[in-house]
């Protein structure tokens, strides 16, 4: 009997939202306190439970459509004892974007209880040598931690072991989930320095990737890390690290990739918590063009959201509510000293138009849509509907390949952001996670933009080469092409590295590197039941869009998001993907972390076809 496991964090997990169910593997002892739904197949065929928004808001949008029987609510709630080898068959796991899965044998995935447990699964593998690859929270698009030979999972070991507010630090269990050390910080009145997207990642995943945020003067979320734990399927055994000990070996093991030792223990610089305020507007190409260096100096974070098709950018800024800059949004008032400071009142944050009106041409398009299809519509629920979902229906009722169909769906999108534009303030554990969607294929690149002090044109300068070819080509990219900054990280495998330097200079110290993620969105198995819309969309992303990335990019020496760089094996020869990673971190990087592989895994059980792909499988 083969049993499918998927977990889905329910609507209620922090700062999940429906749209993005993350399909994170939990633990049956976390599975129970997430409220997350487990499904069990036992005829063995794959069964994605509500995976995007159509199956769980279109039985009841939509009149006539409630015969739809696999809606979340309704999904079986099971109990379950299975300490995570599955003696009842195999497992199979789906990442968050149902872009990848992984069906293990039976034995073969681990989730330890205990860290004696954990050190035993690594001397059992390293002795035998049978695979044991670490996966996180399953949120990587590319499914970078997945390998059919065998996984573990460190779920289980999510403890926040403890808070030093002397030295500002935070020391986890790597299962922890981001989300889990912010609540337990928020009680001390710290929080961490920068989130990515969304605080669903284990903190482990979280680090070993490199994920990042947004901030031309804030590294990557791996440079936060001070000091580590791994338990290495070698002769090492359980090691200790910090930079004094280790050097640059603790660099290559906190963003490792989960190829150097099965990283159980982190400890993370911690910052006081504080709030933000939020400005969302909106720019025209040229005018975020010719702001974009002063912008990135006077707010803390900002993130560009480019508009395919529409002369449209929407920026979103992020700053201290008691530093606002004095050029920026709010009151200008005296500081009590002589000088002027900047407040947000009531009257600043109150909105120009109601939730009503920034949403009527998404309401206008949605009921377009569905009256070509003969589909009626259930007004009250529509209006109760958020934007991610709306655009989510939007794009699933039309033609997704159809460069028409996306035009309209992102000039609503404009029109929405140009009534949306304003001021919010909150804390920034809040504000620093935001709405990516549905499921959908993501491909990011990082490329250098010059330094802080002085950015070059390279961040204006691709976008604009990008734009050029999809509106020309007809590419049906959706809204929006998100654009974010960050200073670079010491860890040699971090997209924004510098690399190797015998001296550190101004511009290494400082050096700014950008991120353009591009997406297309995939409709849910309940506006696509035979699976032909998403492996149509699965083709055209991958052969056209990530292509016509690559090839603006190779000017700009971009790298891909180590959690969204996919390489097709039979066509790598043609595409160059392996070569150019090489390329981009040089061989010395490449020798010296295989030399540490060899050290800590030398058998390779850790290891995942990407992994083998890059630096060699021995």
């Amino acid at each position: 009997m083969t049993t499918t496991m998927m977990y889905f964090a329910s609507r209620a997990a922090k700062c999940l939202p429906l749209t993005k169910q993350c399909t994170h593997r939990l633990s049956s002892r976390a599975f129970a306190s997430a409220g997350a739904t487990r499904v069990d197949n036992v005829d063995g065929q794959r069964f994605t439970l509500a995976a995007s928004l159509g199956l769980m808001v279109s039985a009841v949008v939509f009149a006539g459509m409630n015969q739809h029987k696999s809606t979340f609510a309704e999904a079986p709630q099971v109990a379950s004892n299975d300490d995570g080898d599955n003696d009842g068959g195999s497992t199979t796991i789906l990442n968050w974007s149902g872009t990848h899965s992984v069906r293990l044998a039976q034995g073969t995935y681990h989730e330890p209880e205990t860290m004696a447990e954990l050190v035993d699964i690594v001397s059992k593998a390293y002795q035998n040598g049978t695979h044991i690859r670490p996966v996180g929270s399953a949120l990587s698009p590319n499914g970078l931690s997945f390998d059919e030979r065998g996984m573990l999972s460190l779920s289980n070991l999510d403890k926040v072991i403890s808070i030093d507010k002397a030295n500002m630090t935070v020391t986890v269990e790597a299962g922890a989930r981001v989300s889990q050390v912010l609540e337990a910080l928020r009680t001390h009145g710290l929080t961490l320095p920068n989130l990515a997207s969304i605080a669903e990642q284990q903190i482990g995943g979280f680090v070993s990737v490199g994920a990042h945020g947004t901030g031309a003067a804030i590294p990557p979320c791996d440079e936060f890390v001070t000091g580590l734990t791994i338990v290495t399927p070698s002769e090492q055994g359980v090691v200790k690290m910090t930079e004094d000990s280790h050097g640059s070996m603790f660099r290559y093991a906190r963003l490792g990739l989960g190829g150097l030792g099965v990283l159980s223990e982190v400890t993370l610089k911690v910052v006081p918590a504080h709030r933000l305020v939020e400005q969302t507007i909106v720019l025209t190409r040229s005018e975020a063009k010719e702001q974009l260096a002063t912008l990135l100096k006077r707010h803390k974070h900002i993130r560009y959201m480019w508009i395919p098709y529409e002369d449209a950018v929407v920026v979103v800024t992020n700053d201290d509510e008691n530093d606002l800059p004095l050029m920026g949004a709010g009151t200008e008032i005296s500081d009590g000293k002589g000088g002027k400071k900047k407040i947000v009142t009531e009257d600043d944050i109150k909105s120009k138009y109601s939730k009503e009106e920034q949403m009527a041409p998404l309401h206008a398009l949605l009921r377009n849509l569905a009256n070509t299809k003969g589909i009626e519509i259930d007004e009250e629920t529509m209006q109760g509907m958020g934007f991610g979902d709306l655009r989510d229906m939007i794009l699933a009722l039309g033609n997704m390949l159809d460069p028409d169909h996306i035009k309209r769906c992102n000039k609503a999108e404009r029109e929405f952001w140009v009534k949306a534009q304003g001021l919010r303030v909150a804390p920034s554990d809040q504000l620093l996670q935001f709405d990516c969607g549905g499921q959908q294929w993501v491909y990011e690149v990082c490329f250098p933009v010059g330094t802080y002090g002085l950015p070059n044109s390279n961040s204006m300068d691709f976008m604009n080469d990008l734009l050029k070819e999809i509106e020309s080509s007809g590419i049906p990219a959706p809204s929006p092409i998100e654009q974010r900054w960050s200073s670079s990280s010491s860890s040699p495998l971090s997209p924004t590295s510098v690399g190797p330097c015998e001296h550190e200079s101004y511009d290494t110290k400082h050096a700014l590197s950008s991120w353009v993620g591009v997406i297309m969105y995939l409709p849910s198995e309940d506006n696509d039941p035979t699976g032909y819309r998403r492996e149509f969309i699965t083709r055209s992303f991958k052969d056209r869009y990530c292509k016509l990335v690559r090839k603006v990019g190779e000017k700009y020496g971009i790298m891909c998001h180590w959690a969204k760089l996919e390489i097709n094996e039979a066509n790598d020869k043609e595409e160059g993907v392996t070569e150019s990673v090489r390329r981009r971190f040089g061989p010395k990087v490449v020798e010296e972390f295989n030399a540490a592989r060899d050290l800590y895994d030398p058998k390779r059980v850790l290891s995942c076809s990407l992994l083998d792909q890059i630096f060699g499988a021995q």
